[in-house]
């Protein structure tokens, strides 16, 4: 009895101690527990270089996390009431990191990047009781079904994080899904709705919370509304899609999605080429090795795609080049021929000097297809290498990608920039002064210079040369020092008193004929960017001149055209001086030499010299018009299916151009001539300097040669009689004045060939017993 008692009461007491420490613990015992997820991202797609982020749960380290290649996605556990706290260190390049914090809804709680905050960046106590908002993420996007319009209001969204690229988004966005149909073409539209301007990003990944950007747009829909047109997605994909108000605007909007049917070409009028991957994706800045096939029948003849290889049936490596222009719908390629073990292949194509390395240009931001064919064509007819270039049909894959340029990419080379190849063994004497191509584009620390001077007009500025050649990975600690120390005795001088000195000036440092061309085809065609980005020059050795050369001219898609960001460039007169681009907001300061340069008088009339005497032959717009009319001619059958591909007639693309875009092709290359012969009018007003022979000690009399063809090529045939005793002096000078050559004559009928043998403008002077008898100019182009 007594064992039965005790054991019951020892039960007893067991209960209520039980019950009693039950009501004594903690209360999180009770809490709800739910799953966090961190979305990592990298905008480059080589993961975080040395950034990480420590995720901390009531203060004990929970785990450090980081991105990998182009993003990534951690989840840990929480419980209502933890205390959860982030804390970022940061690494390199960290302008290409990002990251977003949800809850188990999906909703984001923190968000951060490009450039994260450092150090303790997050503190808040977890809540897994919250409900998901249809919308607010891409995890909780709103589902859209193809070939329907539905209208939203944006009132009340905030900002995920997640930067598409354009459109100024501050907030007010919203996320949707869709999927893509069989055709793999399809239009993303945002229309009418109490707000005016939206911002429209696309969004591709294998889970939605780890999505990668492939389009962005802002203004390509009706009015200020957004519009998107995609192809060759695979069909059954699904699509993310964010909608935003511009500059943060809230209200309600429509958004369509319609289905575009799939595209099929099976002949043209220009060459094709046709891209085999072999399965690969093609990246960015790391070629992939594939097949191409390049086939041609000849001007105005078809070629069809089952036609056989007539021009290049071989290996390549290829990547997507570019900056902005590698985020384009139509992506920019660059091509390297090669053997069938991975050698250098220089080969011939379609005429151009045999070379290996070729670039694809994109004419997405080129509604005529030939901006870039029109400067380039320029510059060389000036006397200078300019890339050529031919348009042509470009498949991917067998899926046709529209009409391109493929042309020789810059580089040295006999038949390219033909300066002498730089040794790593060449460190001292002539050896080391040539050659060298340097670029001013966006930098780094690693793959350029700082000059030690700022532009004259902007002190403070800094200015950076890229070491385009040789690379940054093979250039010799003393090549960097001799080609920054040039660089630096040429400004040094350039801002001295005496920098316009004839022999001690900036002309012992600087070539003013390739300047001077350099100069007026890229303000002819208005383009800022050959002021400050994709801005070539190039220096051969000392004993071959020596000189700093400007070009060869480079990127032109957005030139030719009037555009917002900067006062010269929206002046729909033809006004503007795109070299004053430092006046501007601008990513990449530009040298602003001509600045300086336009200061000496003799320069600026060296330059209108050779402005009126371009105005006469290449710069006529007989001239100019007759080469857009002729390539008009030559893409009229293929830029159908290139519009029916890209949709960019009528929409201003990525440029911000500020007129009525022309709705069609025809239209498009008479609004360019329009554009170019307003511009012509007030370059023909506004050149600075003056166009005059030297004044002479004494004024001619008469007449007595005649000198034909002029302008010419070079080749001037003098004839005529000359009176008296003699003797007579024929006297060559060029536009600055320097005397260049002397030829004696005599008395009587006279008839003779003189060669000038490189482009300008020159004067001559015939003298008999030091009288000017006659005077005359001689353009050579």
């Amino acid at each position: 009895m007594r064992n039965k008692i005790s054991q019951k009461l020892l039960i007893n007491i067991f209960s209520a101690l039980l019950i009693g420490s039950i009501f004594l613990m903690p209360s999180f015992t009770n809490a709800q527990c739910c799953t966090y997820h961190l979305s990592m991202h990298d905008s480059y797609g080589d993961g975080w270089d040395g950034g990480y982020l420590e995720v901390y749960i009531n203060n004990v380290l929970e785990g450090s996390h980081r991105a990998t290649n182009h993003g990534s996605v951690d989840s840990f556990q929480v419980c209502t009431g933890d205390q959860v706290k982030l804390i970022y260190t940061t690494g390199a390049y960290e302008e290409e990191n990002s990251y977003q914090l949800y809850d188990h809804a999906w909703n984001i709680i923190y968000t951060d990047g490009p450039t994260p905050a450092i150090g303790t960046v997050f503190v808040n106590n977890a809540d897994c009781s919250v409900t998901s908002v249809a919308g607010n993420s891409p995890c909780n996007a709103i589902a859209i079904d193809t070939g329907t319009c539905n209208v939203f209001d944006n009132t009340g969204f905030s900002h995920s994080g997640l930067i598409a690229g354009c459109a100024n988004n501050t907030g007010a966005e919203m996320w949707f899904k869709t999927i893509v149909p069989p055709s793999g073409c399809l239009n993303i539209l945002t229309d009418s709705g109490s707000i005016n301007d939206t911002g429209l990003g696309i969004w591709t990944g294998n889970n939605c919370a780890n999505i990668q950007t492939i389009n962005c747009d802002d203004d390509n829909g009706p009015g200020y509304f957004s519009s998107i047109d995609l192809c060759d997605l695979i069909p059954g994909q699904q699509l993310y899609i964010q909608v935003w108000g511009y500059n943060g605007a809230v209200g309600s909007f429509k958004l369509c999605v319609k289905p575009l049917p799939k595209l099929i070409v099976d002949s043209t009028q220009l060459p094709i080429v046709m891209i085999n991957t072999l399965g690969q994706t093609i990246v960015q800045d790391n070629k992939i090795n594939g097949l191409m096939y390049i086939k041609y029948n000849g001007p105005g003849r078809f070629t069809h795609v089952s036609d056989s290889s007539n021009i290049y049936n071989g290996n390549i490596g290829i990547e997507v080049r570019g900056a902005s222009s590698a985020g384009y719908p139509q992506q920019p390629y660059g091509i390297e021929t090669r053997t069938a073990t991975g050698d250098n292949n220089n080969v011939s194509i379609l005429g151009m000097p045999a070379e290996n390395d070729w670039a694809l240009i994109s004419n997405y931001n080129d509604r005529s297809l030939i901006r870039n064919t029109i400067a380039n064509r320029m510059f060389s007819q000036m006397g200078n290498y300019s890339s050529r270039s031919n348009l042509c049909v470009v498949f991917v894959d067998s899926v046709y990608k529209g009409i391109y340029v493929l042309c020789e990419k810059l580089k040295r080379d006999k038949n390219r920039i033909d300066i002498s190849k730089l040794q790593t063994t060449e460190n001292s004497g002539d050896q080391i002064t040539g050659g060298y191509i340097l670029q001013q584009n966006l930098w780094s620390n690693s793959n350029s210079f700082q000059t030690n001077y700022s532009p004259i007009d902007h002190p403070g500025f800094d200015i950076h040369y890229l070491y385009e050649y040789p690379e940054v990975d093979s250039i010799t600690s003393a090549q960097k020092t001799y080609i920054a120390s040039f660089i630096d005795s040429l400004e040094k001088t350039l801002y001295s008193n005496n920098y316009a000195d004839a022999t001690n000036g900036y002309r012992k440092y600087l070539d003013t004929k390739s300047f001077i061309d350099y100069f007026i085809v890229n303000e002819l065609s208005r383009n800022n960017d050959g002021f400050k980005k994709s801005v070539f020059f190039n220096k051969d050795k000392n004993s071959k001149g020596g000189k700093l050369k400007a070009g060869p001219v480079w990127d032109f898609d957005w030139a030719w055209k009037d555009l917002y960001g900067c006062p010269p460039t929206e002046n729909a007169t033809g006004a503007g001086w795109s070299h004053h681009v430092n006046d501007c907001a601008t990513d990449n300061y530009s040298n602003g030499y001509y600045i300086r340069l336009l200061q000496d008088t003799i320069f600026a009339n060296e330059l209108r010299c050779t402005y009126e005497a371009y105005r006469k032959t290449i710069l006529d717009t007989i001239a100019i018009f007759g080469y857009i009319d002729s390539m008009r001619n030559a893409v009229q059958f293929d830029q159908v299916s290139h519009f029916q591909k890209w949709h960019t007639l009528g929409t201003s693309g990525p440029a911000p151009e500020m007129n009525a875009i022309a709705i069609t092709y025809n239209a498009e290359l008479d609004t360019l001539k329009s554009w170019i012969n307003r511009r012509l009018i007030w370059l023909d007003a506004n050149v600075p300097g003056h166009c005059y022979p030297r004044p002479l000690s004494q004024t001619a009399e008469f007449n007595p040669l005649f000198y034909f063809p002029n302008p010419s090529r070079g080749n001037i045939h003098f004839e005529g009689t000359l009176p008296g005793n003699g003797p007579y002096q024929l006297r060559l000078y060029d536009i600055t004045g320097k005397l260049l050559n002397k030829k004696d004559l005599t008395s009587g009928a006279i008839s003779f060939e003189y060669k000038l043998y490189l482009r300008g403008v020159y004067y001559f002077t015939l003298v008999t017993k030091e009288k000017t008898v006659q005077h005359g100019k001689l353009i050579v182009f």
